[in-house]
């Protein structure tokens, strides 16, 4: 009962963190009640991020800090790359919901579902499945969709602003594909918020000269709310949401998580509407449940390959696989 419990409070976690980034960064991006530019608000999120994480490593998980200096100093090279990486995510982001909705940026954000089969063909050299084929069709047809929205039936007055902001937030989804994906190729021995930590604190450090350094940057104005916004956005949508999410890839199956994933834009629709006035169109709505319905597709692989074996050895052997996989 009690781990049931757990896993349904950490899941909530996951779900409203990851929903809530998108609708904080269009709030306080607003031209019209600006707080903060993209780039101070991706650099904040990570730097403050960066900060729970390295109490969470030191103090939950007995983390020394010559093993953070050691991983650092083996693999320097590598944590350049995915630091670059994943300093795009936000940034992208932030920039898309300057020019798109947040409901937009989060499903276009969360097609990295779909991408990340495609990127570990490619870099991993895993095996392309039937599922992933299927479910990557599914999916693209719907991110046609939601990129294009109203333009579909008003080509006249193609907005390209908001085509722009689109195209930006799947860029989002693309580094953080990437990012997941270098991750299992470069540090699949090494403590998972280890790696996450140091990536972070890497990014935060390029993002601080594009942040305050490089012109033009925005004077920064926040108020109290504002405040109170940017440590949610760094630390439940980022440390605790993606401690979180490691956990839980550990006890549940995979078709289970790409459940939970599938839920994001789904609450980003709920919070946007809510607290940002947003509405949407019914060709945003179909191609949003496509690309809904091409993640659990894409997700849906460890029941499918149980299906029809006998063996408890080798449905154990399968399910260790998956999880190694998703790690």
């Amino acid at each position: 009962m009690k781990k049931s419990l757990s896993v349904l409070l950490k899941s909530f976690v996951v779900v409203i963190g990851w929903a809530l980034s998108p609708v904080i960064g269009a709030f306080l991006i607003d031209p019209e009640n600006q707080q903060l530019s993209p780039y101070q608000l991706a650099f904040f999120r990570y730097f403050l991020a960066a900060i729970a994480l390295y109490f969470i490593l030191i103090f939950q998980q007995k983390v020394k800090n010559k093993e953070i200096i050691y991983s650092l100093r083996n693999k320097w090279p590598k944590y350049i790359l995915v630091s670059i990486m994943s300093a795009f995510m936000p940034v992208l982001l932030f920039l898309a919901v300057e020019y798109t909705s947040a409901s937009s940026a989060s499903f276009l954000l969360n097609s990295n579902v779909i991408l990340i089969p495609i990127f570990a063909i490619i870099f991993l050299k895993e095996k392309m499945r039937k599922n992933y084929i299927i479910g990557i069709a599914v999916s693209t047809i719907g991110l046609f969709l939601v990129i294009f929205d109203n333009n579909l039936l008003a080509l006249a007055d193609l907005s390209v602003e908001a085509i722009s902001g689109n195209l930006l937030a799947f860029g989002s989804g693309f580094f953080w594909a990437l990012y997941t994906v270098f991750l299992k190729k470069f540090f699949a021995d090494e403590n998972p918020i280890l790696v996450t930590f140091i990536s972070l604190i890497m990014g935060s450090l390029y993002l601080v000269f594009f942040a305050f350094i490089i012109p033009p940057y925005v004077t920064m104005a926040f108020d109290i709310l504002g405040i109170i916004l940017v440590i949610v956005l760094a630390v439940v949508s980022t440390s605790l949401a993606y401690s979180y999410w490691l956990s839980l890839l550990k006890v549940l199956p995979t078709t289970q998580t790409g459940i939970i994933q599938s839920f994001v834009p789904m609450t980003s629709v709920l919070l946007s509407i809510l607290f940002l006035e947003e509405t949407i169109s019914y060709i945003f709505g179909i191609g949003g449940a496509l690309i809904i319905i091409g993640i659990i597709i894409v997700e849906w692989k460890i029941k499918e390959q149980l299906v029809g074996l006998s063996s408890t050895d080798q449905k154990k052997e399968i399910e260790e696989e998956n999880l190694i996989e998703n790690q």
